[in-house]
């Protein structure tokens, strides 16, 4: 899905791109006719040009930095989904087995190999669940974040089709003199509002990012103190004898 998205941003950069140099054309062509009590139209529209292009540049580096790290939120869903299936699964089924009442030797043996078997097998299914619910937890955090990567390029599409509107309109606007001034500070407007759009989307993905790396640390705290509880069974080494 996000692929398209990207694909769809990348149109619209084309199209808005495509857009711009037609509406440069349009003002040339127009300021060509300027007639000799308009010319003061051509010093101002002069100076729009200029914060036009410098706004143009802004948007253009913002627009820039989205395709450096696109994130790939179906491989972060396939990666959740693999923990889950090929480990949490497969280790909680397992512990599903490893539980006194599932086996015999709970009932069959006595003394000191059934004390053992009572202490040792309960700590075993307990550190097999510990796994599956970190891998659950982690295919949730993995798809939190391809999550908010999607509603990032949704944004982004919706933004540069927002300002592909104002464009058109800005070139519509620009065939006549006394329009150019109006049609380059609405294009500017317009500019303004997607660079807003696009600072305040890349902030909130940064904001989920950060938590999602505070969930992903807490991950790993919690697969660090399974491996250190989940120890080795400590029941000596001749309780077989003792059947």
């Amino acid at each position: 899905m996000t692929d398209a998205l990207v694909v769809q941003a990348e149109e619209k950069i084309k199209a808005v791109d495509r857009d711009l140099e037609r509406f440069f054309d349009v003002v040339d062509a127009t300021l060509t006719w300027v007639p000799p009590p308009l010319r003061w139209v051509v010093d101002e529209v002069g100076k729009g040009i200029r914060w036009l292009i410098e706004k143009i540049a802004e948007f253009r580096d913002r627009v820039g930095e989205l395709w450096r790290q696109k994130g790939e939120p179906d491989r972060l869903r396939q990666v959740g989904t693999g923990w889950v299936e090929r480990i949490g699964d497969v280790l909680g089924d397992v512990a599903g087995t490893v539980t006194l009442d599932k086996m015999r030797t709970n009932i069959e043996w006595e003394g000191r190999a059934a004390r053992a078997y009572t202490a040792t097998v309960p700590p075993q299914s307990q550190g097999l669940s510990a796994v599956k619910d970190v891998a659950n937890q982690l295919r949730a955090s993995l798809n939190g974040l391809a999550n908010s990567i999607e509603v990032f390029w949704i944004s982004m599409v919706v933004a540069l089709s927002t300002f592909a509107v104002a464009a058109v309109g800005a070139c519509y606007a620009a065939v006549t003199v006394v329009g150019v001034p109006a049609a380059i500070a609405a294009l500017a407007t317009g500019l303004t509002a997607v660079i807003g759009v696009i600072g305040a989307t890349v902030m909130a993905l940064e904001s989920h990012t950060n938590t999602i790396e505070t969930e992903q640390n807490a991950i790993m705290q919690k697969i660090h103190d399974i491996g250190r509880a989940w120890t080795m069974p400590a029941v000596g080494s001749d309780w077989r004898a003792a059947r």
